[in-house]
């Protein structure tokens, strides 16, 4: 019996080591090849910039194993995002996209989004987010965000908010104050942030929700004066600057553009570790944290459990907004 019994014992160690080793040997191994990070959008736009910054940090801690970046720009970030969520789950395609791509476009598309954010993708870690501002011209006579809003109130329908086009994110902060707020404030779409900040500036619209990054230089020129960020909490480029969720009946209310990295569902999780580290390295650098965060970017770099989370609370809230708002419908 006792024989019996450590035949049935060292088969069972045998089948365990059969199944484990090859993967923790894949683990350790890795990364052995080119790893390719992909970004679903144009060269020179923030998903790019912070792709390179990552690659050159990866290649620095895993022994100059070589890291690219490569651009896959179309369908509104679904093109790049489509190939990493069909590709093999090894950790040598990773994805440096937006909230747009996770958390928007399948809600706005539907059924011309080919891949599911959650079942066919793995979160890493959330890398940076950016607020929108919330901007007016100097000639407004609203001074705070208080008193917007109550001139919104006393004039409905009269107001005009531009956005950089419709469904993309600064649209979307605006669906979200007019909802939160009660608020009826045309929405005045535009081809880009750059012709919508023109248009604010011009005199042609009344309000514009922005990224903090164009913001920026128009604010510090005083040629536009921000209201409010659309973060939880300030941000810390613009301490003066309160945020949408501290004004009473619109707690809660946060809108950011977040950077985000993450693999094809199916990736050995120690491999997902390794990524992880790497991605906290660069966003624990001192160099890395003074490039970007004068910018007005809130750096993260949270645990692929925290960015779950994260992920699904947003599809969740943003599915709500464009039901309510009727969006998909405007595309």
């Amino acid at each position: 019996m006792f024989a019996y019994r450590s035949q049935i014992a060292s088969l069972a160690l045998t089948v365990f080591t059969a199944y484990t080793v090859p993967a923790f040997a894949q683990a350790t191994d890795y990364p052995s090849e080119t790893v390719k990070i992909i970004t679903p959008f144009e060269a020179g736009g923030g998903t790019d910039i912070v792709s390179r910054q990552l690659a050159h940090k990866l290649e620095g801690l895993w022994n100059n194993n070589p890291v690219l970046v490569e651009n896959k720009a179309g369908a509104n970030g679904n093109l790049g995002t489509d190939i990493v969520a069909k590709s093999k789950p090894d950790g040598y395609t990773l994805l440096l996209t937006t909230n747009a791509t996770i958390v928007i476009n399948p809600q706005l598309f539907g059924d011309q989004v080919k891949y599911d954010p959650v079942k066919d993708l793995a979160p890493v870690s959330m890398l940076s987010a950016l607020p929108f501002v919330f901007l007016v011209p100097p000639s407004s006579p609203a001074k705070t965000m208080e008193e917007f809003i109550e001139m919104a109130k006393k004039n409905p329908g009269k107001l005009g908010c531009g956005s950089s086009g419709v469904g993309g994110g600064a649209h979307l902060a605006l669906e979200m104050l007019k909802s939160r707020g009660g608020l009826d404030i045309t929405h005045v779409p535009y081809k880009g942030t750059g012709s919508s900040i023109t248009a604010l500036l011009g005199g042609h619209i009344d309000c514009l929700f922005v990224s903090i990054l164009s913001a920026s230089p128009y604010i510090k020129q005083g040629q536009l004066r921000p209201l409010s960020v659309s973060s939880l909490k300030r941000n810390a480029s613009l301490p003066d600057t309160p945020a949408v969720a501290e004004l009473p009946g619109l707690d809660g209310f946060e809108s950011d553009l977040w950077y985000g990295l993450l693999v094809p569902a199916g990736t050995d999780k120690a491999i997902i570790n390794k990524i992880h580290d790497g991605a906290k390295a660069m966003i624990d650098d001192p160099e890395f944290r003074s490039k970007f965060e004068p910018t007005g970017a809130v750096l993260v770099g949270n645990t692929p459990e925290e960015f779950s989370k994260q992920i699904e609370g947003d599809i969740k809230k943003w599915t709500q907004v464009i039901k309510e708002s009727g969006v998909a419908n405007q595309l």
